[in-house]
């Protein structure tokens, strides 16, 4: 038996980027081994196994040959006598097919550092077409790493998967998958797809013209979270709540996700563009209050945070909203108004509201004055 570092690891090593998760192969042995030597067995198309002291993946050496459609139509064989080299053969990149002994010597049979040192993105070999989701991790790699270039002969395989129609048996599981591992740099991803003729195949709602194509979307508050990130790129890319909808749906996208892009697409402009201007229109601040849902407070401080970020705060802005915000969160019912009819409950809350709202208006344009 004999282990190596693999993949990413030893590519962004390469690179000078902080390495994040550590995978395995493992050549000349079995599940029964790796059972016996304390590994728990994860995968069953082919053996994966994870150490239980480190929550590392290490799977078994193996060779794969393409049996029906997508990326899981293949049959894998794992048996002991697949070599290192073989196993590398199979990666959909070259810098993503070095190794790494226990001695820290590179195994690179297909000159992954070369094309690491020209900023490369080249396939391994011509099974490189027999896999559609490498469409998408050659999209998430270019987005990922700065002036990479795709390999002619590379673009060439991509465009034999897009006209093979493979790419239409990719699971909306998997296309969100890559989607959330792009993360900040899904505008670089969707023109990437866009530009080889894949984005009306698998995501049909992003736009040509995004507001992203600038690379505005790449630069985000310092203390950003994934959902915020790929919540606001989403908006920024397809912009409509209707195609918003329509996108969430397909690749059936979590709620949290969606629901943060849909309230920048339906709030945004008119959130950033709102001026308080007479106690008499309340009305239009009451309807945006209630559109906005303040009552989703993660979400209204994910969507404010952005709004200030990358818009700016206009004199008195955000004091004003959060002010108006914390005054009708903390209006009460008296006992007594709360014994009354629902009707009528409905109305001393509006009324109430009203009130608030117009003092709001009130106090913004004294101290303007």
């Amino acid at each position: 038996m004999k282990i190596y570092l693999v993949g990413g690891a030893v590519r962004d090593k390469l690179l000078g980027i902080p390495v994040k998760d550590h995978d395995w192969v493992v050549v000349g042995s079995s599940p029964d081994e790796m059972k016996k030597k304390g590994f728990k067995q994860v995968g069953k198309d082919f053996p994966v196994f994870i150490d239980p002291k480190t929550g590392e993946e290490y799977a078994l050496a193996r060779t794969e040959r393409k049996s029906g459609h997508g990326y899981t139509g293949f049959e894998f064989d794992t048996n002991s006598n697949v070599t290192l080299e073989e196993d590398l053969a199979r990666r959909d990149l070259t810098i993503n097919a070095i190794a790494q002994d226990e001695d820290g010597n590179l195994i690179d049979p297909f000159n992954g550092q070369e094309d690491i040192k020209n900023k490369t993105l080249r396939h391994v070999s011509d099974a490189f077409s027999e896999d559609p989701l490498r469409v998408l991790r050659v999209a998430r790699f270019y987005a990922k790493f700065d002036d990479f270039i795709v390999a002619s002969e590379t673009v060439d395989k991509i465009k034999e998967i897009i006209e093979s129609g493979e790419l239409e048996h990719l699971t909306p599981e998997r296309k969100w998958l890559e989607i959330y591992k792009t993360g900040r740099d899904l505008d670089k991803f969707f023109s990437f797809l866009i530009t080889h003729h894949a984005r009306d195949i698998l995501f049909p709602e992003i736009l040509n013209d995004n507001r992203w194509s600038s690379g505005m979307g790449q630069i985000f508050p310092s203390d950003t979270t994934k959902v915020e990130i790929i919540s606001f790129n989403l908006y920024g890319c397809i912009q409509t709540p209707e195609g918003i909808e329509s996108f969430c749906q397909r690749l059936k996208v979590p709620n949290e996700y969606k629901s943060l892009a849909l309230l920048f697409s339906n709030c945004l402009r008119n959130y950033r563009d709102y001026v308080p201007d007479s106690t008499e229109n309340y009305d239009a601040l009451l309807s945006l209050i209630k559109k906005i849902d303040i009552r989703k407070k993660d979400r209204l401080s994910s969507f404010m945070k952005y709004v200030y970020y990358f818009y700016g705060e206009p004199d008195g802005h955000k004091n004003f909203f959060e002010e108006l915000i914390k005054n009708i969160n903390n209006f009460k019912l008296s006992n007594e108004d709360q014994k009354k009819p629902g009707l009528e409950i409905k109305k001393i809350i509006e009324n109430a509201h009203r009130e608030i709202a117009q003092d709001s208006i009130r106090k913004f344009l004294n101290k303007s004055d």
